[in-house]
């Protein structure tokens, strides 16, 4: 990671948007019937993009099959503490399908970034 890049910056707050939004209160998503149509493809694009910005943070010098292999680490762990974040607020809880879908998004995101 280059610590000191802007990408690796953008990648931090986007995670940072998503913890965030995965701590809204599930009363607070009743009037956004999308949401609750479309779960598994909100989650799929959320992560597709997560997986570009961090594959896309990585050293050039890791950008290939080993960094394809650590950003597949991370976008299996990101998911996993999301998930279970939503044990702790009211009206909201995990789903392991949610956390296939995440994942999924976030290996496919990668991998559209690896292949510029």
């Amino acid at each position: 990671m280059r610590i000191n890049s802007l990408q690796f910056w953008l990648m931090v707050f986007y995670v940072m948007i998503i913890f965030g939004l995965t701590s809204i209160p599930g009363s607070s998503f009743s009037r956004l019937t999308f949401l609750a149509l479309h779960d598994k493809i909100v989650h799929f694009s959320e992560y597709l993009i997560l997986g570009f910005l961090f594959y896309n943070a990585l050293k050039p010098e890791y950008q290939n099959t080993k960094g394809l292999f650590i950003t597949f680490v991370f976008l299996i762990i990101i998911p996993v503490i999301d998930e279970n974040i939503q044990r702790l607020i009211p009206g909201r809880f995990p789903d392991y399908m949610d956390g296939v879908a995440d994942i999924c998004g976030g290996i496919c995101g990668a991998f559209i970034r690896s292949r510029k």
